[in-house]
């Protein structure tokens, strides 16, 4: 048996992953922006807000969870982390040029920037700087997340 032919099962099996990784990615891609601009915790309407102050809202949402209650707290500060894990954990699989953590960071920081500003512009949501700062951090830890899975799955020759 040659090269070629033993190759032939494994290009096989990179090509369909490649679908299913792009797939999950479109997938993804829609519930975040159906989340983002049409979902359950959505303003319509009223007055717009924002905060261009780092942190802000965070220390907000902490010194006062007890009137806020926990379930608001989870939505607002892990709920903007988890929503951007996904997109760290994937690019990297879908695109093979963003295997850096170098360009995840302002991938992950324009995408959330663009929302924000989008949100505020059809009034949708407030523009929170925090929410930037939360989005980002989730792709970054997306993105750690894949290097430590990519790390356990590679083999040596």
């Amino acid at each position: 048996m040659t090269d070629q032919t033993s190759d032939k099962p494994q290009r096989f099996n990179t090509k369909l992953w490649s679908r299913v990784y792009r797939m999950i990615f479109l997938g993804y891609i829609t519930v975040l922006a159906w989340e983002l601009f049409l979902g359950k915790y959505r303003s319509h309407g009223g007055s717009r807000r924002y905060n261009l102050a780092p942190l802000k809202t965070i220390v907000g949402y902490i010194k006062n969870y007890e009137s806020f209650g926990v379930s608001i707290l989870l939505i607002n500060l892990v709920g903007n982390i988890v929503a951007f894990m996904p997109m760290g954990f994937l690019l990297p699989l879908v695109f093979k040029r963003t295997k850096r953590l170098t360009l995840i960071i302002p991938i992950a920081l324009l995408t959330s920037i663009t929302a924000e500003v989008c949100q505020y512009i059809f009034n949708v949501g407030g523009l929170d700087i925090d929410d930037v700062l939360l989005n980002t951090i989730g792709g970054v830890l997306g993105y750690l997340i894949y290097k430590f899975v990519a790390s356990g799955t590679e083999y040596k020759k």
